[in-house]
């Protein structure tokens, strides 16, 4: 019965610490496409600026 229990707590850890790296993951991925969106509204204003010249 120890065998199992260990067993199971050891699955139990590793899983929790896989969805840690994963949802870090998602984060940074997150925070990428916000940055890239910023950048292209960015440029975008830069253009209209130019044409209103």
């Amino acid at each position: 019965m120890k065998t199992i229990a260990c067993i199971v707590t050891a699955l139990t850890l590793s899983l929790s610490l896989a969805g840690c790296n994963t949802w870090s993951g998602v984060k940074q991925d997150a925070k990428q496409a916000g940055q890239a969106a910023g950048k292209g509204v960015e440029k975008a204003g830069e253009k209209i600026q130019e044409v209103a010249k």
